[in-house]
């Protein structure tokens, strides 16, 4: 039987925050800001499972993950789309990319969107400790 992560209705960012702070103190094993996200055997990771043992799943990515996107860390480039102010839109390639209805974005621009931050903020190449202190900062905690 696989785990999941359950949380309430994420209608704010603030409730957004709250929730990945929440699942990156229940799963610690499983945050790291190397990697956007990894898995062990490389199988994608759909909503709200509990990622498995010897996953890692940067800040952004406990974001997109929390928020019903499936997180894909593939051997293979794919093209994904990049949303930004104004509507926007341009397509690049990744490695590791959430996906959700047949679409495909970056894990940063999903996690921008889902906490009402602005593309280009430098949020996720932070440190660990950074990226908590703005997720508590955006939580209000």
């Amino acid at each position: 039987m696989t785990d999941t992560i359950t949380s309430t209705d994420l209608e704010t960012p603030a409730d957004v925050a709250a929730a990945v702070l929440d699942a990156i103190e229940a799963n610690p094993d499983a945050f790291s800001m190397s990697d956007w996200c990894r898995f062990p055997g490389g199988t994608p990771l759909p909503p709200r499972v509990a990622p498995p043992s010897g996953s890692a799943l940067c800040a952004a990515a406990w974001v997109a993950h929390l928020t019903g996107w499936t997180l894909v860390d593939a051997d293979d480039l794919a093209q994904v789309t990049v949303r930004l102010p104004g509507g926007f839109e341009y397509q690049r390639y990744a490695y590791s990319y959430a996906r959700r209805n047949g679409e495909r974005h970056t894990i940063a621009n999903v996690a921008d969107v889902a906490l009402g931050l602005e593309p280009g903020h430098g949020f996720w190449i932070g440190s660990a400790d950074t990226a908590l202190w703005r997720l508590r900062e955006i939580a209000g905690r």
